[in-house]
């Protein structure tokens, strides 16, 4: 096939492009629906497997996530980015099918791994769009696509709260069957496949290893207030499981294609991302796990905490936090070339951080909750909407899926386990009623608001010293870099 130098710097917003920016939108708010089902119904799920580690529904997810993205990051530069999103997309069908009739919360387990696999979309959805939008428009599209839009996000909660309260959380994932089985067509009629491609390697055993030694360590750390923490099968799962993490580190380091190239993390603009993000997204999903338990439990049965609102009531606090994400997203679109995004992103983590410190210790009414909400969906469109503006601007097009997929497994890594210790501080103020309801008490969730705002000041610290720094703080993309694209010629670019 012959090829050609095709430059994307030049055009706008066509209809072609603007159907398949929401089709984007969509496939991210798929991802992010991932967390929202599992959040909301945490409490019934809880009750009706009788089981107090719920966070592993939101473990199983974001693990996933961490052990496919550098896969599917190397498929993409090799195969397509669209096409792997695809792949992406069927897995995740599958998976939601396997949890809307799981007869056992293992089997539950087992369908949400799969679900997790719609999470290297994450970072596939802007990569591609870096490689067939326009330069123009590149800032307000990704930014747009990592936070959603106005009506679909404020519709969703209520949604999800009405389906929830009328047929019980397994209808929750046979909505989603419905959803991505629309997606999937969506995306292969209206978005391009990028002409960029990339010889690489794919290291499977390299993504075993994280897989598994990731597994095993949470595994036991998670069942170690019932296993007891001095004994054989805690301190040999955690044995086991750190030994294959250093097998990972090790290949990684002498492996010519490691699935994560740890080298990587030495450059600054790379290591902020990676931080930053790993604290913005392990924190919204501890966020999301507390307050809609804080605001489903009853008070007469939690005591001291409680609003006990239904599953629909819980949307006039999710709601109005879903469209200040939207609307800050919006901004960071607008502002990015202006101020910085690392300054965007500085900001989101403050915005956060005032969260976990509302939802620890300023949610026992209506309003604080809400409060809390509110703040912390500001924080999390800001961090969010830079997201891709400090990876685009830390590589180069053609190694662009490959680095992004590293910084997804990075920071859905941390992910991963931030829930379990969330749940291991939960657990050990939780007692399960006669009827299966599992019920905390005020103190637990004031350590999970203590737990949140201390990460997200460490990764603030850190942004603000160490890995400061000046190419990272703009979306603008060198035009030479551009031209570097080679693009086979019977690809029609969007906006040309």
């Amino acid at each position: 096939m012959s090829t050609t130098v095709t430059d994307t710097s030049a055009g706008g917003w066509t209809p072609r492009l603007a159907f398949s920016a929401c089709v984007m939108i969509l496939i991210l708010e798929a991802t992010s629906l991932g967390f929202l089902l599992v959040s909301v119904a945490l409490p019934q799920v809880s009750q009706h497997f009788q089981t107090t580690q719920g966070g592993w529904l939101i473990t199983a997810y974001v693990l996933s996530g961490a052990v496919l993205s550098p896969l599917m990051g190397k498929l993409a530069d090799i195969l397509g980015k669209r096409k792997v999103m695809v792949i992406c997309l069927s897995v995740s069908l599958v998976g939601a099918i396997i949890t809307t009739a799981a007869p056992t919360f293992g089997v539950l387990i087992l369908g949400r791994f799969l679900q997790g696999a719609t999470i290297p979309t994450m970072f596939l959805s802007y990569s591609l769009m870096r490689d067939v939008y326009p330069t123009r428009i590149l800032a307000l599209a990704t930014s747009m696509s990592m936070t959603g839009i106005g009506v679909f996000s404020i519709g969703t909660p209520f949604l999800v709260g009405a389906l929830l309260d009328t047929w019980g959380f397994r209808a929750l994932f046979a909505f989603d069957i419905a959803w991505l089985a629309v997606l999937i067509p969506l995306l292969v009629v209206t978005t391009p496949e990028s002409p960029v491609r990339h010889r690489s390697k794919v290291d499977v055993l390299g993504a075993a290893s994280l897989g598994l030694g990731l597994c095993i360590v949470l595994a036991a750390i998670s069942l170690g207030n019932t296993w007891g923490w001095t004994s054989a099968a805690t301190l040999g799962g955690i044995a086991l499981g750190l030994v294959l993490l250093v097998c990972f580190v090790v290949r990684s380091l002498r492996y010519s294609a490691p699935i994560v190239n740890l080298r990587i993390f030495t450059t600054r603009a790379i290591l902020l991302a990676v931080v930053t993000a790993a604290a913005a997204q392990s924190m919204s999903g501890n966020f999301w796990a507390m307050s809609p338990i804080i605001a489903q439990t009853p008070r007469e049965v939690g005591g001291d905490y409680g609003l006990g609102l239904t599953a629909l009531e819980f949307g006039w606090l999710s709601a109005p936090q879903a469209l200040l994400i939207v609307l800050a997203g919006i901004m960071v679109g607008k502002l990015t070339n202006k101020v910085g995004a690392a300054l965007l992103m500085n900001v989101g983590l403050v915005m956060m951080m005032i969260g976990g410190v509302l939802i620890g210790f300023s949610s026992d009414t209506f309003g604080g909750l809400l409060t809390a909400c509110a703040v912390t969906g500001i924080g999390c469109g800001l961090c969010w909407g830079t997201l891709p503006a400090l990876v685009i601007s830390g590589t180069t097009p053609e190694n662009q899926a490959t680095i992004a997929g590293m910084v997804q497994v990075s920071y859905s890594s941390f992910s991963a386990i931030t829930p379990v210790v969330l749940f291991i501080i939960l657990g050990s103020y939780a007692t399960i009623a006669s009827d299966g309801f599992v019920v905390y008490s005020a103190e637990a969730f004031q350590w999970g608001g203590i737990l949140m705002a201390g990460v997200l000041a460490v990764a603030l610290l850190l942004a603000l010293t160490v890995l400061r720094g000046r190419r990272q703080d703009s979306m603008i993309v060198d035009r030479d870099r551009l031209a570097e694209q080679i693009v086979p010629a019977d690809v029609p670019v969007p906006g040309r």
